[in-house]
């Protein structure tokens, strides 16, 4: 009875495991508007894209991991971010 026990644990940890990473790798759970570029927040480095300001808030609201950004203004100097929170249509 011990060993049963011992068994049906483990596979249950297992099972909660396993749809964690599956649940966690559901990509981005909104797009961006048209013209504009989504991005991993984690690839997002404000000292790599050089001479320009950052305009808007880079917050990932929905907690995907993406956000979006886009170039403005007279020679792409402002880059414009936002989350991307609109509905993907399915």
């Amino acid at each position: 009875m011990k060993k049963i026990l011992i068994v049906t644990i483990i596979v249950l940890l297992l099972s909660v495991v396993m749809i964690s990473i599956v649940a966690a790798d559901d990509g981005p759970q909104g797009d961006c508007p048209p013209n504009w570029n989504r991005h991993m927040v984690s690839e997002h480095n404000h000292a790599s894209h050089g001479d320009h300001h950052h305009v808007g808030n880079d917050t990932d609201r929905n907690g995907d991991g993406y956000i979006c950004g886009k170039h403005v203004g007279k020679d792409g100097k402002n880059h414009v971010h936002t989350d991307n929170n609109i509905r993907i249509k399915e």
